[in-house]
């Protein structure tokens, strides 16, 4: 047997104990100075003696349970599922999933928007005559998952009323989920009774901040304040979509970044009990018509680690999870439908012609892009992932950062921890629940 490659062993400063985690079974193992020493000369390979006979029985045994230990094929047999797994995922052809931009027209100038400049277009009925015939030419595919996308497409209302109608008539597919992205301005009463006639599920809208400075971030081309009417339409979405369940999105950048907890507050304070969720996203620099200041993905666990220790807050899950990862990019039944009928894989690349990988007219296929996009730009053919320790819990980051870097050699640095920092997210963990005295489920003490 062997010492793991996807092992992560220290000593933790900050409390003083001896901590080891495993990213293959996700646990954080808390151990005894002799047990940690003879860890770290078996690690180093300077202990010549077999492992059984360093360690007591007992303690190896966990350790063996724990997959700090593994036979020489075991490592390399994780990659293996882990990419089965995936593809297996992004392959599969019963669901056809569809995001559908009714329109380009936005009420919003939001300053880190990726769609600035797009021209102030809607759909047209043959386009969505001609979006039924591409969804019926799915004939494997019984069901359907449908998002509806923009600009902000609440302004192409009559659209989407027309294309459900024309999705429904359709007895061959179900659908299977039904979400909105929006804005949440024009989420009145009359739509939500819509929407509830029609099994909408899921809401995303961005709340940037607390009233202040989501006014200076959501901004609407007339110049209206937008933080109330928003709130009160979601109350709306409580009220008249009882089933659906609202995704809320903070945008995080340099200039909103200590509004989070007290969002977070804010909003439990309103809506307790209510069927929501906040999340918190950071902006990210797509174009250079961004207009706010962008965190590099390694700021993200020192940001973490500001809320926990200046506000103390232990709302959301510091600890890492098993991702196979995915998008709309990278599945193959999986389509992104602009209001002209041009197809692409990955939202930010809406209204880019280069990016195009379709038609829905002429139904001919980039496959390049196609190819790129689902195989070629994923964690599986990056040497950087393979090789990281946290490969079992990482979903890999965003295809569309690499393709750009192998097309325009554009930087990109999909990595959300450095590997240098894991002593700060595992020491954040630890505290996290020794203060909160919850039942550790994933930390196993050895002696």
């Amino acid at each position: 047997m062997k010492w793991s490659r996807y092992n992560y062993l220290y000593e933790s400063k900050r409390h003083n104990c001896f901590l080891l985690y495993n990213s293959i079974t996700n646990v954080l193992i808390s151990l005894s100075i002799d047990v940690y020493r003879k860890l770290c000369l078996i690690k180093n390979g300077k202990d010549s003696e077999p492992i059984f006979r360093v360690l007591e029985e007992e303690t190896l045994d966990k350790l063996i349970k724990a997959k700090i230990f593994v036979e020489d094929y075991d490592d390399e047999n994780f990659i293996l599922q882990k990419k089965f797994l995936k593809y297996k995922k992004s392959f599969q052809e019963k669901i056809l999933s569809l995001v559908l931009l009714p329109t380009y027209a936005c009420n919003f100038n939001c300053p880190y928007c990726y769609e600035a400049g797009l021209p102030y277009i809607f759909m047209k009925e043959n386009v969505e005559d001609m979006i039924i015939d591409f969804i019926n030419s799915f004939e494997v595919s019984s069901k359907l998952q449908l998002c509806w996308h923009g600009g902000e497409p609440l302004i192409a209302f009559n659209n989407i009323k027309r294309i459900l109608t024309k999705i429904e008539k359709n007895e061959k597919k179900e659908l299977k989920s039904h979400a909105l992205v929006t804005n949440g301005y024009l989420l009145d009463k009359d739509k939500c009774l819509f929407f509830n006639d029609h099994n909408l599920n899921l809401i995303q809208i961005t709340i940037d901040g607390l009233k202040e400075n989501h006014n200076k971030s959501r901004i609407h081309k007339s110049g209206y304040l937008t933080y109330d009417v928003i709130l009160n339409n979601i109350e709306n979405v409580f009220k008249y979509i009882p089933q659906c369940s609202i995704t809320i999105r903070m945008n995080v950048h340099a200039e909103n970044e200590e509004d989070f907890p007290l969002l977070y507050e804010e909003l439990k304070n309103r809506w307790e009990g209510q069927k929501y969720h906040l999340v918190m996203k950071y902006a990210n620099k797509h174009n250079d018509s961004c207009r706010v200041e962008c965190f590099n993905e390694k700021d993200k666990i020192f940001y973490a680690k500001k809320l926990f220790e200046n506000y103390n807050f232990t709302n959301f899950n510091l600890y890492p999870k098993f991702q196979l990862g995915g998008c709309t990019a990278t599945y193959s039944n999986s389509f992104v439908i602009d209001p002209e009928g041009d197809i692409y894989k990955c939202w930010v690349d809406v209204g880019k012609k280069e990016r195009r990988i379709g038609n829905i007219f002429t139904r001919k296929y980039n496959s390049f892009l196609l190819t790129e996009y689902i195989l070629g730009t994923d964690m599986y053919s990056d040497p950087k992932c393979l090789k990281c320790l946290l490969f079992p819990v990482c979903d890999g980051g965003c295809n569309l950062r690499r393709l750009n870097f192998k097309l325009n050699k554009a930087p990109y640095d999909l990595c959300p921890i450095d590997i240098e920092n894991l002593d700060i997210l595992f020491d954040m963990f630890y505290e996290q629940q020794l203060n909160t005295k919850v039942s550790k489920t994933r930390e196993v003490k050895i002696d």
